[in-house]
């Protein structure tokens, strides 16, 4: 048997969107925040696809059966949660961490600090930040 590993994965170069996500055959993937912008190299298999920036991997995500549909990796959006923190409550990494029951006691002592040492507030409609000037509901 030879002893070198033949790579029998398909080698594409997207582009991450704006929502640090790839698209790759109709269906959406996340990537670090980091890389919004930037083109990475996704080998892609049958049953997984494996994201590379330079020669660091960066995601591995198991493929999607259908199109149209995403795989979100929570952890993968909590660096960009630091600069814009009202856009957990909704965000369906969120929701598909909630549903995996990847969302832990440590994601939610972690949100809980980061909102308390910033001045953010809950309300009905999400979070709200007082820091950096942006104005709360009751401001308007």
């Amino acid at each position: 048997m030879p002893e070198d590993h033949f790579e029998t994965g398909r080698l594409l170069t997207p582009r991450v969107d704006r929502y640090a996500q790839i698209t790759m055959r109709m269906n959406h993937y996340s990537v670090p925040v980091r890389l919004i912008g930037r083109q990475v190299r996704v080998l892609l298999h049958a049953c997984e696809l494996v994201v590379y920036y330079g020669c660091t991997e960066v995601a591995r995500h198991e493929g999607l059966p259908t199109r149209g549909g995403s795989r979100l990796d929570l952890d993968r959006y909590l660096e960009g949660l630091l600069r814009k923190p009202g856009a957990l409550p909704g965000a369906t990494a969120l929701d598909q961490a909630r549903a995996a029951g990847k969302f832990t006691p440590v994601h939610d002592a972690w949100w809980e600090a980061t909102r308390r040492a910033h001045g953010g507030f809950v309300t009905e409609s999400g979070l709200w930040s007082n820091f950096c000037g942006v104005p709360t509901p009751c401001d308007r």
